[in-house]
């Protein structure tokens, strides 16, 4: 055996030594499955992946289809920290407005579809795509200089790559998950880059009578960091679209007043632009130009998940986040199939 295979062999019986399930990989001392994981210690594995298929079936484990194909449905609300802001106007220089600008707690709610390729590389390592779309809306609390609140609905796309690490002790599994994830904002220069980890423990419970069929329930913790430096634009009349019901033109004049002068000059453009929404005055293209550094108010918090799995090719999943200042659903339907075949003449 040449001694690449030798390493991933071992470090196969590393992750699945003494498993009695673990999620992608099952194998159960149970006498009532005994003639089924005969079977697939007999069986003789002719596809390409995932690597060391064939040693984890003659061990006695029945693992998954190297290839796989998901229809995610992932919804997500979450408290985001604005810690520091610049502000430009038009296009022109931008200048810091922290000290003179407060925000309360902004909250962020994703709607997102999500379509993920994934192969099971090795019994143990799972690697996948992500690509969808769906919408953004931010509820932003302005205290400081006025009270007001707006909120911003956008379109967005996505698109990311992760790696799934899996293994088991005794009768539970562990699954350990990160990947990058960027969204695409319709009013934001640039992808905005998420990381999300999460760590899964759980257990499987195969049907009495047929264990292609399982029940997996699990626990676990996630956490998701986001880029703090996030640039863009907006319409001036997209976030003070009613202007004319209670902004106060006056007072917002007056503060601007008490500036220092580059930060003067921008916040008078914005609120002339502000004062022709109120009377009843088109203004025009006048954008606000914007840096934000910001972060995840509470980046972790508690996963609660089950899965069922019909058969070797369908599973259907369900997860909730909940606790910390993020609230979770996902709904996931994975197709699996065996893939490509090893060349008998090889």
């Amino acid at each position: 055996m040449k001694p690449f295979k030798i390493f991933m062999l071992l470090l196969t019986s590393f992750w699945i030594t003494s498993a009695s399930f673990a999620q992608g990989v099952n194998k159960s001392d149970n006498p009532y499955y005994k003639p089924y994981f005969d079977s697939l210690q007999n069986m003789d594995w002719p596809y390409k992946l995932p690597i060391l298929g064939k040693q984890a079936y003659k061990r006695g484990y029945d693992i998954p289809y190297a290839y796989g194909i998901s229809g995610i449905y992932f919804t997500q609300t979450q408290e985001i920290t604005i810690q520091s802001i610049q502000l430009g106007f038009n296009g022109g220089n931008q200048v810091d407005f922290s000290e003179f600008i407060t925000f309360g707690p902004t909250i962020a709610a994703t709607n997102a579809y999500t379509i993920r390729p994934d192969i099971w590389v090795l019994p143990f390592l799972n690697v996948y795509g992500m690509i969808g779309g769906g919408t953004t809306d931010t509820n932003v609390s302005l205290l400081k200089p006025i009270g007001l609140q707006t909120d911003q609905h956008f379109s967005a796309s996505s698109f990311g790559l992760g790696a799934t690490l899996s293994g088991a002790v005794g009768p539970f599994w562990i699954a350990w998950d990160n990947n990058y994830n960027f969204v695409d904002v319709d009013v934001v220069v640039e992808p905005i880059p998420a990381f999300n980890s999460s760590l899964r423990v759980g257990h499987s419970i195969l049907n009495p009578t047929n264990p292609e069929k399982a029940l997996s329930v699990w626990a676990g913790v996630f956490y998701q960091s986001i880029s703090n430096d996030t640039r863009g634009s907006i319409s001036v009349k997209e976030i003070f679209p009613q202007a004319g019901e209670g902004i106060l033109i006056d007072y917002m004049h007056e503060w601007a007043s008490t500036l220092p002068p580059p930060q003067r000059v921008i916040a008078n453009q914005i609120i002339d632009k502000i004062e022709d929404i109120s009377n009843g005055t088109d203004p025009g293209n006048a954008t606000i130009d914007y840096v934000l550094d910001k972060k995840v108010t509470s980046p972790f918090n508690i996963l609660l998940g089950a899965q069922y799995q019909f058969n070797k090719n369908i599973m259907l999943r369900s997860e909730l986040g909940v606790f910390g200042r993020r609230s979770q659903f996902l709904l996931n339907l994975n197709y699996r199939f065996p893939g490509f075949k090893k060349n008998p003449n090889k």
